[in-house]
């Protein structure tokens, strides 16, 4: 609450007559009466504007020791100047600090909903001599990390050396998150399975503190509070209020700082249950962290500098959770800046790359990654979309590439991109081709991996020209005449090419004739030039257009110029249509003679022929005849 300081009235001061005892001339009673009574208003209106000066740097003062929150549902509380809060408070609304703002704890402050504290860029949060800020809904049920063996199996420590006698322990559960197939173990004893909500154990009285390890499936089970019944009455104890070891948070924190400007934490001051989200600077020095972890860092551009300080209670097996280059500078006990952190199964932090993108010039390339991750053996196998990318994640939507262990030590991911099948049109596996892309390129920490135009063809046209020869004038080319034309492509790639092109008439768009598809293979770095005819019906002045056929699996393949290609123009060529003046008859004549010579003999031959049958029929007839009259 905000401290008002009170002020009491001043005694009432009388104007007295104010008699001239000086040398100076004297005026008349009743003047001087009336001199002082205006003395005295002067005086009053002086000490008046003093008391009001003074109430007002007061009230100043007590605005900088002091929240405003006299009123917790009028908005949130904005911080866009230096201010200093020293008194112990309890808070529920949101606080945005601005670009200008710098708010410097030394207190207790305790947020009794759920709240947001927003820091802009320039904006800054200091919490400095052993001040708290405190989120009283925080997470305080506890889950395994999955570990079966006894050194790393999930314990809760139970305070029975502070109870006599035989005491019974209950199990509670996370509320939706039963018992069933996790085991408890006590001492040496056999494990034993439990089920349902809660689950009862008897422990006999013990000199010492009991140790209750924990196994099941996943990160089962999940704890939310511990019942111990003794003697002397009931004792309940929410999870993590008890030493545990191995295990992690599991619930909702109230409290999160999102923060693009600076928070810094010094001189034994603590933050319990927060949750941190940072882009901007955060530095921890004789700091506490308590229950506010993984602390999130979201931007490369982010830094954390943290020493000589205590860090404990995670909800995931880290401390820190960090992007590809943001900077951290963890303490070390070379050099005296070591930092205190909960058992050896939680890391200090963990470095992840979220979506990470191969880029490729086609769709449907078949690629792998293999190497070595922080968590193991790292293989990949994929193919890229129809925009020709590949997202690489591991796990959820993100990949850990590096992770700080809790013993110093530092692992981090190592593997190269390999491709397993990149076949296009131009390189069909009958073509004798390679594949295209690179081989063995290394996988970096890049948010897009850009593998376009490595070890692919680029394919240039160089010219394309009708060769007329000497005895052909340019203005003399006769339609229906094949004339023959030259290509010349380029290759300025790394990788060959099977490639195909198709020519049209560049003024109307339609099909030329020129015998069908051109078929050229190019290699790396050559030049080649080609021949084919182009045959043309229409006279005119007319020009050729040839275009390189892009390969179908290239990504937007109709616009695309990933492996070059393009198109290329003649210059236009008059052609002219023959005239029947120069129609060339001479074949026609040649083969009207041949028909006529041909029928001909044909007449001459059955002519001969026939004279010859009259003459032996009248020959036949004499001889008749003459006999006839010898008789």
């Amino acid at each position: 609450m905000i401290q008002y300081h009170s002020f009491e009235r001043e005694e009432k001061i009388h104007p007295q007559p104010i008699e001239k005892t000086s040398q100076h001339e004297t005026f008349p009673h009743g003047a001087q009466v009336l001199i002082s009574y205006w003395r005295f208003e002067v005086y009053m209106s002086t000490i008046l504007k003093m008391k009001t000066g003074f109430a007002s740097i007061l009230m100043i003062l007590v605005f900088f020791a002091a929240p405003t929150v006299a009123d917790n549902h009028q908005g949130d509380i904005i911080i866009d100047e230096i201010v200093e809060w020293t008194v112990d408070q309890e808070i529920n609304q949101n606080i945005h600090i601005t670009n200008e703002g710098k708010l410097t704890i030394s207190s207790s402050i305790t947020f009794s909903s759920t709240s947001t504290i927003i820091i802009d860029q320039g904006g800054e949060l200091r919490l400095i001599g052993s001040s708290e800020l405190i989120s009283e809904k925080r997470a305080t049920s506890l889950k395994t990390l999955g570990f079966v063996d006894e050194q790393n199996r999930s314990k809760i420590i139970i305070p029975s050396s502070i109870h006599s006698g035989d005491m019974n322990v209950i199990i509670m559960s996370e509320e939706g998150a039963v018992l069933d197939n996790s085991n408890v173990y006590l001492g040496d004893m056999e494990p034993v399975l439990m089920s349902g909500m809660n689950f009862s154990l008897s422990v006999p009285e013990t000199q010492g503190d009991t140790v209750l390890g924990f196994t099941g499936y996943g990160e089962f089970p999940i704890i939310k509070s511990i019942i111990l019944e003794t003697e002397i009455g009931n004792f309940e104890y929410k999870a993590n209020e008890l030493p545990y070891q191995n295990m992690l948070l599991h619930g909702d924190n109230g409290l999160t700082i999102n923060s693009a400007g600076k928070i810094e934490i010094i001189e034994n001051s603590t933050l319990h249950g927060v949750n941190i989200i940072s882009s901007g600077e955060m530095v921890i020095k004789e700091g506490i962290i308590k229950d506010s972890s993984p602390m999130i860092l979201t931007s490369d551009d982010a830094s954390l500098i943290i020493q000589n300080s205590q860090i404990s209670g995670s909800k995931k097996d880290h401390y820190v959770q960090s992007q590809p280059l943001t900077n951290i500078e963890w303490g070390t006990s070379e050099d005296n800046t070591a930092v205190s952190i909960k058992g050896n199964l939680i890391d200090r932090w963990e470095r992840i790359i979220s979506d990470q993108v191969i880029i490729f010039d086609s769709e449907g390339v078949h690629f792998s990654i293999t190497g070595n991750s922080p968590n193991g053996a790292l293989d990949i196998s994929k193919y890229s979309g129809s925009d020709g990318k590949s997202v690489i994640n591991t796990q959820g939507n993100s990949r850990v590439i590096e992770i700080g262990w809790a013993n110093g030590e530092v692992t981090t991911e190592n593997a190269v991109i390999s491709i397993i099948e990149y076949r296009t049109a131009w390189n069909i596996e009958s073509s004798e081709i390679n594949n295209y892309g690179p081989m063995n390129y290394e996988l970096t920490w890049d948010k897009e991996i850009d593998l376009t135009s490595i070890n692919v063809p680029n394919i240039e046209w160089v010219a394309l020209t009708v060769n007329i020869d000497n005895s052909t004038s340019e203005e003399n080319l006769q339609t229906g005449v094949s004339q023959q034309i030259s290509a010349i492509l380029a290759n300025r790639g790394s990788a060959s090419a099977n490639l195909y092109f198709d020519c049209n008439i560049t003024e109307t768009g339609m099909s030329a004739d020129i015998g069908g598809y051109q078929n050229v293979v190019i290699d790396a770095g050559e030049e080649v030039e080609v021949y084919f005819g182009w045959r043309n019906n229409e006279p005119g002045t007319l020009s050729l257009t040839c275009e390189v056929l892009t390969p179908t699996q290239l990504v937007d393949y109709e616009n695309s110029q990933a492996f070059g290609g393009g198109t290329i123009s003649t210059e236009p060529i008059l052609w002219e249509e023959i005239s029947d003046e120069s129609f060339n008859m001479i074949p026609i004549l040649i083969v009207i003679i041949i028909i006529m010579i041909s029928a001909g003999v044909y007449f001459v031959h059955n002519l001969s022929k026939n004279a010859e049958e009259t003459a032996e029929i009248l020959d036949n007839y004499n001889k008749s005849t003459k006999n006839e009259e010898e008789n």
